[in-house]
């Protein structure tokens, strides 16, 4: 039985051993160089101060994971942030990245924010078709932004609506600051088999 979970600190390793060979093999992300141990756990301490980071465990084992992070730096986009999912090879096509999604974008939605973005490397019809499925809209495509691996590669914007466009009560929400029964609750439903 697989289940979801915030990030703890002994996660923090396996996380980068995933991500790892996105680095090395892909252009998924555009980070080039695998960032050391210490480094990485930093980054994932200074995410997890507001955004939440989910992973799925099976038997034990990191099958992938899920997170929120800044879309821009500017105040007025507070209410604004890019969703991000990586998952190993072998758990690939079995819902696992849309389970990860639909839970972190619940808790997002309760921290209030507003509208969650998709930074995709294309082509990538896998990830397009995530976001699609999920509700996200094509906002455009950004030519020729990123190098990588010998070549240029294209990024494609894909937005989602989190809540209706009120005006906003105050900033959004630390992770820390829901209830952990509410948090608990929908990391369990909708368990994976």
């Amino acid at each position: 039985m697989m289940i979801l979970q915030l990030i703890k600190e002994e996660d923090v390793a396996e996380v980068l051993e995933i991500y790892t060979s996105y680095i090395l093999n892909t252009a998924i992300t555009y980070e080039y160089e695998v960032p050391v141990l210490e480094s990485f756990s930093e980054r994932v301490s200074h995410y997890t101060e507001q955004y939440p980071w989910i992973v799925a465990k099976e038997q034990g084992k990191i099958a992938g994971y899920a997170y929120a992070s800044t879309y821009r730096e500017r105040e007025a986009y507070q209410w604004c942030c890019e969703l991000s999912v990586y998952l190993r090879p072998e758990f690939q096509g079995m819902d696992l990245g849309r389970t990860l999604y639909s839970a972190l974008m619940d808790l997002l939605t309760l921290q209030g924010y507003y509208t969650a973005y998709g930074v995709i490397t294309v082509p990538n019809e896998a990830s397009i078709g995530l976001h699609r499925q999920l509700g996200f809209s094509m906002e455009g495509v950004q030519k020729n932004c990123g190098f990588k691996l010998g070549k240029w590669h294209d990024t494609a914007i894909m937005s989602k609506m989190l809540q209706d466009y009120t005006e906003p009560s105050g900033p959004p929400k630390s992770i820390h600051e829901l209830p952990q029964e509410v948090i608990n609750a929908i990391l369990a439903k909708g368990p994976l088999h």
